[in-house]
């Protein structure tokens, strides 16, 4: 599983550039916040069209040890009612390859659940990142294609080919994922479809959390 590491990590000269502005977009802090000042409130347990007040964050990173383009990938739900009070809900690891012109990202977690206890993990961390360290989060059918149309790139994992056992039932589920980065923000969407081919969870199509990009933190003065 680990060899996917090494896979396709010098991109091909075709789609270099707009990988770099795909890696550029996705690069920051970003909330909803504003969406959710005009989103009906639902039960907690809703699993269909169910949005939380999140807060997001992606960091270009490299490691000695890892080859090929890498964004940390961050999400914490906010509390409700004090946006400056959050818990961190996921944490993936995303890296970046070419593969005949077209842009592709594959998922890795941390095998040490104790990573996503300590938080957000810091820039000396990442650098020392070993193949040892990581786990694909998902198998090669769930790869992520990417597309650019004008400014705005749009992710999708198709449920067509990402078939994943579920957790909870004894039953197959087609993942679907489409993520959409522009420069002011990015809208997402997530869930998956079960084998009556009905949405299990997730959010349906048109439904997205909308993400705002946030102002750049400048370094406090001494």
């Amino acid at each position: 599983m680990l060899t996917g590491l090494a896979y396709a990590a010098e991109p091909e000269p075709n789609g270099e550039a707009e990988l770099l502005r795909l890696l550029d977009l996705l690069n920051g802090r970003f909330d909803n916040l504003q969406q959710m000042r005009f989103v009906a409130a639902t039960a907690a347990d809703a699993k269909v069209n169910h949005y939380e007040a999140m807060r997001m964050q992606g960091r270009s990173f490299s490691s000695t040890q890892l080859e090929g383009r890498w964004i940390y990938s961050q999400t914490d739900k906010i509390e409700p009612g004090d946006a400056s009070k959050g818990k961190l809900y996921r944490q993936v690891l995303q890296q970046f390859f070419i593969t005949d012109g077209q842009i592709y990202s594959r998922a890795w977690r941390f095998n040490d659940p104790a990573v996503k206890q300590q938080g957000t993990p810091s820039d000396d961390f990442l650098l020392q990142l070993s193949p040892k360290q990581l786990s694909m989060a998902m198998s090669e059918p769930c790869l992520t294609r990417w597309a650019q149309v004008g400014e705005q790139f749009t992710g999708r994992i198709d449920p067509a080919t990402c078939l994943l056992q579920s957790k909870y039932k004894n039953e197959k589920r087609r993942l679907f994922s489409e993520q959409i980065v522009f420069p002011s923000g990015s809208w997402f969407r997530e869930g998956a479809y079960g084998e009556d081919g009905k949405l299990a969870f997730g959010l349906e199509e048109g439904y997205y959390v909308r993400l705002n990009r946030l102002p750049a933190t400048k370094p406090q003065a001494d």
